[in-house]
């Protein structure tokens, strides 16, 4: 008897080896899919440090082993060059400063000093070796600083208005979880004073604040702090023609955090901010009292596998006294600021005392207490 081949008779119900070769092989492209998205996201604060080793007469050096080392976490990584003398070395939180150094038998090794000093794709620390062991003098190059700001000075396409390490910012009288205080460090970055409605921001060139963008290792971060301890470093881009960034077109400001390193290390910070200390002009808006606020931040991190696992936290208490903003506590100077005539509030606190109604109450208190924990 003759049968088609899509009669029932001739159907089979699947083997169970070629199901489970086909769950295999989704599998197996899911994990390739996996790897390539992986690939595409390596943040900001991965360095890729890559380069050439050669030879006498420039011919490629087969086999050199080249050593980076991280100034700021102690990690060293290494990888020997091909056939074309290349390498290439990740870090994928390395701190953007490295001690490099090429060795290859027969010859004498080379060491030299790199860093990210703008907004680097790669860095690249190229060596060309010599046979002949020589001992080498340090060279110091020194900079002098720039003049003033000149027409052809002003920030270029891509270029980087400020790059502040952690230890630079702690010094400073600024708050170094507050991107915008940072961004306006840095040249051609304005602040735009909140309202109501509105969160004070910063523009740059021109556009509107809710165009700039805040990342924290690579992610978008548009709310909350971070501890001082924890900060590693922060870079301000003015200008963002760059095509491996977008949605936005103002700038943007770039916060990397700490991580643990070889060596055990820690920190304590207490800030302390005194009203007495503190001044304002004629021109400033609505009360000018001062404040008191005290801060006190601290941080820990060391090796649980040297060179492979490490730990790293922070923590951070500030505790904020604004004195309570009311007319019995206004100078003339206040009232000025609020468009007030200091005759019209004392004939005011007076109405209100011939009517029998207290100015204060002993429910509240005069000073207004604010605590945050991060």
């Amino acid at each position: 008897m003759l049968t088609h081949p899509d009669h029932p008779a001739t159907r089979r119900a699947p083997r169970p080896g070629a199901r489970l070769a086909t769950m295999a092989t989704l599998a197996i492209v899911a994990l390739l899919s996996t790897a390539v998205i992986a690939r595409a996201q390596v943040g900001g604060t991965t360095d890729i440090l890559t380069g050439t080793v050669t030879g006498t007469g420039g011919a490629p050096v087969n086999g050199a082993t080249v050593t980076a080392t991280s100034v700021e976490t102690g990690i060293s990584r290494s990888k020997t060059t091909n056939e074309r003398g290349q390498y290439t070395l990740l870090f994928p939180d390395g701190g953007g400063q490295y001690r490099v150094t090429a060795r290859y038998l027969g010859m004498a090794p080379q060491q030299v000093n790199v860093a990210r000093i703008a907004d680097e794709d790669r860095l690249v620390a190229n060596f060309q070796m010599t046979a002949v062991a020589t001992q080498l003098e340090a060279v110091v190059v020194e900079a002098a600083r720039r003049p003033a700001t000149t027409q052809d000075d002003r920030p270029t396409p891509g270029s980087t208005g400020r790059t502040l390490s952690g230890e630079q910012l702690s010094r400073l009288p600024i708050d170094p979880s507050d991107p915008n205080a940072i961004a306006l460090l840095s040249p051609g970055v304005i602040s735009v004073t909140g309202g109501d409605t509105a969160a004070a921001g910063f523009s740059v060139a021109g556009q509107s604040p809710d165009q700039n963008r805040v990342t924290l290792d690579g992610l978008g971060f548009e709310a909350g702090t971070v501890p001082q301890e924890a900060v590693r470093s922060t870079r301000v881009v003015t200008n963002t023609y760059d095509v491996a960034r977008g949605q936005f077109t103002g700038g943007i400001v770039q916060t990397t955090t700490r991580g643990g390193t070889n060596d055990i290390a820690g920190s304590v910070n207490y800030n302390l901010r005194d009203p007495r200390l503190q001044w304002s002009d004629d021109s400033g808006e609505g009360f000018g009292q001062g404040f008191t606020q005290h801060q006190l931040s601290g941080g820990i991190g060391g090796p649980i596998a040297r060179d492979r696992l490490f730990f790293f936290g922070s923590g951070q208490l500030r505790r904020r006294v604004n004195p309570l903003q009311t007319l019995t506590a206004a100078d003339p100077l206040t009232l000025q600021r609020l468009g007030t005539a200091p005759d019209s509030a004392r004939r005011f606190l007076d109405v209100l005392q011939g009517y029998g109604l207290p100015a204060t109450v002993a429910a509240i208190p005069d000073d207004q207490l604010t605590d945050n924990y991060t």
